[in-house]
Formats: structure tokens, sequence, C-alpha cells
């Protein structure tokens, strides 16, 4: 026997980004700042890896990580630092006026031409071409990077034609339960 469940399209849908591929950043800059940090403490700190008369290839290596690595270490660390904060931020909005991320120019409906779904049930990945000052442009919104993406799908659905002509919310994983 199978049920099918059937969801009330949403008016409103506000999409905050999803926390994991921030985490993934934040993780990436700690082990960089982190191993950062220990080089300069060995070098400057211990006072380890200073210039000597006879310097082989691997005591070349080790001055050249920890003298330049405890510097450049943090630094480069504070780049994914800064993109998972920024990625945490975004905030996506789809509503009876449009969909656009917070801060930004809404696209109209009236705008939107088509919604690719090609890629929606293997990767969770929906393409919204759209109108933009008559040329074609693309939204790409991905499930993995915003929460409440359902809901989202099924707004889109409601206002726009998939481009390929299938049902996403299938694709989606909306499937029926199975008793």
């Amino acid at each position: 026997m199978t049920v099918e469940t059937q969801r009330e399209v949403p008016s409103r849908v506000e999409c905050p980004a999803a926390r994991d591929p921030a985490v993934r950043m934040f993780i990436f800059a700690f082990i960089l700042i982190g191993f950062g940090v220990w080089c300069f403490y060995d070098a400057y700190v211990l006072g380890r890896y200073g210039l000597t008369d006879n310097m082989d290839v691997n005591a070349w290596a080790g001055f050249l990580l920890n003298r330049v690595g405890g510097i450049a270490l943090p630094l480069v660390g504070l780049i994914p630092l800064a993109i998972g904060i920024a990625q945490l931020r975004r905030s996506l909005v789809a509503d009876a006026e449009g969909i656009g991320y917070v801060g930004k120019a809404k696209i109209p409906w009236s705008a939107v031409r088509a919604l690719g779904s090609e890629q929606l049930a293997s990767k969770g990945v929906l393409q919204l071409r759209y109108d933009a000052g008559g040329q074609e442009k693309v939204l790409t919104l991905d499930g993995w990077k915003l929460q409440n993406f359902r809901d989202l799908v099924l707004l889109l659905e409601s206002k726009v034609a998939p481009a390929d002509g299938s049902a996403a919310d299938e694709e989606a994983g909306d499937t029926a339960d199975k008793a």
C-alpha cells in the first residue's frame, strides 16, 4: 500500500545557509591557522630552524616551513575563515515578488524563463534560468548549501515550468512511503 503525502505550496520560503559547507571551511581554516601558529612558535619563540653555514635540503625545508609558514599559513587560513563566515550570512528568499538573496536585487517571476532540474536527483541542484537585461543568466540553487530546500522546490514548481519537462518534486526526494 502506498501513501502519498501532498505538501501545501508555501507562499514564502526563506532559505538560510546550511551549516555543513561553512563548517568545512572553518575546519580547513583552523587547520591552517593552528599549523601556522605551531610553526611560528617552533621557529620564533623556541628559536629553532635558524640559518647555518652548512644547510642541506632538509634543513632548508625546515627553515622555510617554520620561518615562512609561521607567518604565511595563519594569513592564508583567514581566507577560508572569511569564506565560511560569508556563506553563513547568505539567505535566499522566494515570495510572491520573486526570488533572490537578501541584500541583492530580486529576480521577478516574470523574468524567469525555465527551471533546469536535470541535476536535482543526482546532486540536489536546481538551475533557474532568467532574463537579465536582454541576456540569459542562471541562478544555481544547491540543496546542500540551503536549508528549506524542499519547500523552495515546491514554490519554484508552482511559479516556473521545468525546462526538461520532468516533475522536480519526484527527483527532490518527495517519494511515497512504502508500508
